[in-house]
């Protein structure tokens, strides 16, 4: 069972992230912590898993990369993301439950509220802020993309140039990250075996992502993430308050 739903994790995590753009690491850390008996091993397994969707996007668009845009975030989330994850170690299980809920639920508010009122100007603070939130939140749960997506929204216009940089920048930065858990002792036995068995996964949600795109209403799937982010936010609070 817990290899069944490390799959389903890898197939339909990223089958979303093919589709709407993001989605992956939401949806993963919806159940995979409960999975896999820690937030942070769950978090390291999503860390692989986008690495290895991030390349293959890499390559295919790598001309139209803007690699002077990726400078100031970049060096923002490997100083965060360094600081947090030593301290997150510290923490127990619970806290890092309770932690992830609250975001879950912070997060799918401003999607459904105030996501479309906002947009950040093409500065070094917004890229230093961009990157270091993103870095806090990558390091925690693996769920760095909300931030340097609105970054990026904003100072990129055309679409090709946005995916390519976004994606160049989840690849170093979940490489930077993979190596850190792995030096820290996160990454174990156990998340290297379900992490195989979710790679499958991101395979076929990849390729059923791709076949898919351009046929589905992907505002609406994005608003249903939203919704089931905010109920699965409000049990791990519940859960981890009770």
């Amino acid at each position: 069972m817990v290899y069944l739903l490390c799959f389903a994790a890898g197939s339909v995590g990223y089958f979303l992230n093919m589709v709407c753009g993001f989605g992956a690491g939401i949806f993963s850390m919806m159940f995979l912590p409960y999975v896999m008996g820690s937030t942070i091993a769950a978090a390291a397994l999503v860390n692989i898993l986008s690495l290895a969707q991030a390349l293959w996007i890499c390559v295919y668009y790598q001309k139209k990369v803007r690699w002077r845009s990726m400078i100031v975030p970049l060096a923002a989330y490997f100083l965060l993301s360094t600081a947090t994850v030593y301290f997150a170690g510290g923490l127990g299980n619970d806290i890092m439950q309770l932690l992830l809920g609250l975001l879950l639920v912070l997060l799918s508010i401003y999607f459904l509220f105030v996501n479309k009122r906002v947009r950040l100007r093409d500065s070094i603070p917004s890229a230093l802020a961009a990157g270091g939130i993103g870095g806090v939140m990558s390091a925690l749960f693996s769920i760095g993309g909300p931030p340097i997506s609105l970054y990026y929204s904003a100072v990129l216009d055309d679409k090709e140039e946005y995916l390519a940089t976004i994606q160049t920048y989840f690849l170093f930065s979940n490489i930077y990250m993979t190596a850190v858990r792995v030096y820290s002792g996160v990454v174990t036995q156990n998340v290297l075996v379900c992490t195989a068995v979710a790679m499958a996964g991101m395979v076929l949600g990849t390729w059923l992502g791709k076949k898919v795109f351009d046929r589905i209403n992907a505002e609406l799937m994005r608003k249903l993430i939203y919704v089931m982010m905010a109920v699965s936010g409000l049990i791990m609070l519940l859960e981890a308050l009770l």
